[in-house]
């Protein structure tokens, strides 16, 4: 029978040897600090640079937006997930968040300086109200944080389906709808706002 090589022999001694302690590892941490590593309330994933490049954190510890280098209030204090560039500015994230009597969830992907397509879903605790969409921005050229300029929505609410298409001055010159009774409409506007077809 041919013999193991030594080098072989002790790699293969070596390997069985980390797998040994590291089942242990396991095992201890499982076994003695299964709670404290399963509740946490923030996560910062960062880059060698030290800027946050992903957060994972409650409502009370998620961070403010950052544009630019710039830090801002935020409007609301959602528990989420937020994406950042290589330089730490805010590029997006998944926000769940409730106010008074009101569920809003939301999956966000920015431009520099503001959102570009948001995915949302609200509805009321007490009431029948609900709402979903999807919005699609243009970039704000100016660069002011914060702020672009709606383009697309989507949305249904309550039972009412509705396509809405806006010039860039954000005004609607196309929607589409389908009320809850199911019945189907086209409605065009001029730049003003003033209807110029209806069904």
């Amino acid at each position: 029978m041919k013999e193991i090589p030594k080098k072989l022999k002790s790699f293969l001694t070596a390997l069985i040897v980390l797998n040994v302690v590291f089942l242990g590892t396991i095992i201890y941490i499982l076994g003695f600090y299964e709670k404290d590593i399963a509740q946490f309330d923030r996560i910062d994933i960062k880059n060698k640079e030290g800027a946050n490049r992903v957060v994972i954190s409650n409502e009370n510890h998620i961070p403010n937006p950052i544009i630019d280098g710039k830090e801002y209030q935020r409007r609301m204090t959602p528990a989420g997930i937020i994406f950042y560039d290589k330089r730490g500015d805010e590029r997006g994230g998944i926000a769940i968040s409730e106010a008074d009597d009101m569920n809003f969830n939301a999956i966000a992907f920015d431009y520099q300086n503001a959102d570009a397509i948001g995915m949302y879903a609200q509805d009321n605790l007490i009431t029948n109200y609900f709402k979903a969409g999807i919005t699609i921005n243009d970039k704000d050229l100016s660069g002011k944080p914060g702020y672009n300029i709606n383009r697309i929505n989507l949305v249904t609410e309550n039972g009412n389906a509705s396509l809405v298409m806006k010039d860039a001055n954000e005004v609607p010159r196309l929607v589409l709808k389908v009320d809850s009774l199911g019945t189907p409409s086209i409605e065009m506007y001029d730049k003003d706002g003033v209807p110029t077809w209806k069904p």
